[in-house]
């Protein structure tokens, strides 16, 4: 058995190393369009769908064409695999589950695809990599990449390019005997509390940089549409972005490496981050309230990336032989740690638990996180004692298979279960422009 792992590293290019790039994908970019034209024509013409194999050939047609032999300057496998894409778009939509494919504007190129290792070679003393028809490319290798390489990706994100080295390893054995030795529960305020006692603070990366963002959106906005000065201001606003995408990355990949360095079986709560951050703003017919408050709420929930940090724990701790287990997260904020009674009198505030029971008092999110430990550790016994031949719930690879709790509508959102002076304070405070709380 396997694994494939994939490695991303910045382009060094030389200006003539980048104008070549822009060309070969604007090759592609040309072939998507010209496919979807000639597809459009079959149809009014009655003709049946082309695929992918009879797509390749009008490829062929177009390279040996005089008229576009500029094809065939640039490398066959990326306009291949731009084909390819299309014939799965054209599948999708087919299927209804997605849109009927469109033409890509300049700037839309769908990227350079190697999908052989034999288009490429990596020259890693160096810190280099030649690609077919492009030659030597120097890349700022930042860390070794072992494995055999498999493809290769040439994407371009503003004015960078960058190049995903995807390679196959062996896979690594699941150590056994372990259970879950930490839990994490996640928030607004404090990002994550773990059971272990330890608060973690958010990043805020979009929070922090907000007033640049408005600042670059006004400059957008007072701009003559199509002119020149128009398109550098919107570069400016994706530059803008894409920086504070890589300050949160680069925070969320170092937290969690020292996590799963740490612990090999981490728990974490199951969330339905699509609904959560799901906008408020409902129907005509019955319009939603409190939009505006609500969208700084989502606003909160997606800076946050708590489905990235999920992500990133998940395959990091696969690459050492871990895994991560996820628990169903209701009621673990009214949940006691210490004699797992319920009540919404628990939560006294936003940061203080204190069980109306037994008087046990502590922190709300570390109470949670011990709730969260609690539940996976019965979890996981549960599953191992399927496996043995016990009668228990199904399980699937140590993990106890639930079916998720019946809703009394079929689109009420999943929110952690927390006291109702908790939402409203949350509502006040965000719609006077304060700091966002976390439910």
């Amino acid at each position: 058995m396997s694994t494939l792992r994939a490695y991303r590293f910045q382009l060094r290019c030389k200006p003539e190393q980048e104008r070549a790039l822009r060309r070969s994908a604007g090759c592609a970019r040309w072939i998507w369009n010209q496919a979807i034209s000639e597809q459009r024509r079959r149809y009014a013409a009655g003709e049946k769908y082309a695929g992918y194999a009879e797509m390749c050939k009008w490829l062929t047609t177009w390279r040996n064409a005089p008229e576009t032999i500029w094809l065939s300057e640039a490398p066959i496998p990326p306009q291949q695999q731009a084909l390819k894409r299309l014939h799965e778009a054209y599948q999708r939509f087919f299927a209804k589950a997605g849109g009927y494919p469109s033409f890509k504007r300049h700037g839309e190129e769908p990227g350079l695809r190697f999908p052989a290792a034999a288009h490429f070679q990596i020259d890693q003393p160096n810190q280099r990599i030649k690609v077919m028809k492009l030659g030597w490319l120097r890349i700022k290798q930042s860390q070794g990449i072992n494995g055999t390489p498999k493809n290769l990706s040439l994407s371009k994100e503003g004015a960078r390019w960058f190049a995903s080295i995807q390679v196959e390893l062996p896979d690594v054995l699941p150590a056994a005997g372990l259970e879950p030795s930490l839990a994490i529960d996640v928030g607004l305020t404090v990002f994550a509390a773990t059971s272990a006692g330890v608060k973690i603070k958010p990043l805020l990366a979009l929070k922090r940089q907000a007033r640049y963002v408005r600042r670059a959106q006004k400059s957008v906005s007072r701009k003559v549409k199509g002119s020149a000065n128009r398109k550098k201001a919107i570069c400016k606003l994706g530059d803008l972005h894409r920086r504070i995408a890589r300050q949160r990355e680069d925070w969320l990949h170092k937290l969690t490496t020292e996590l799963a360095d740490r612990h090999p079986v981490i728990a974490i709560e199951d969330l339905r981050i699509k609904n959560m951050s799901a906008s408020a703003k409902g129907t005509k017919d019955a319009p939603g309230k409190n939009i505006r408050q609500k969208a700084g709420l989502n606003r909160s929930i997606l800076d946050a990336a708590w489905g990235e940090f999920g992500r990133q724990l998940q395959y990091k701790l696969q690459w050492r032989g871990g895994q991560l287990v996820l628990v169903e997260p209701a009621y673990s904020s009214q949940t006691c740690a210490a004699c797992d009674h319920v009540a919404a009198e628990n939560r006294k505030s936003q940061a203080l638990f204190k069980c109306v029971a037994c008087g046990h008092a502590e922190n709300a999110d570390i109470n949670a996180a011990q709730v969260l430990l609690q539940r996976a550790k019965e979890q996981w016994a549960a599953g191992h004692a399927a496996q043995a031949g016990e009668s228990s719930p199904a399980t699937a690879c140590g993990e106890v298979v639930r079916r998720r709790p019946a809703r009394k509508r079929s689109d009420a959102a999943s929110v952690k279960q927390e006291s109702t002076e908790v939402l409203t304070r949350t509502i006040s405070l965000m719609s006077t422009q304060q700091e966002s709380r976390s439910l």
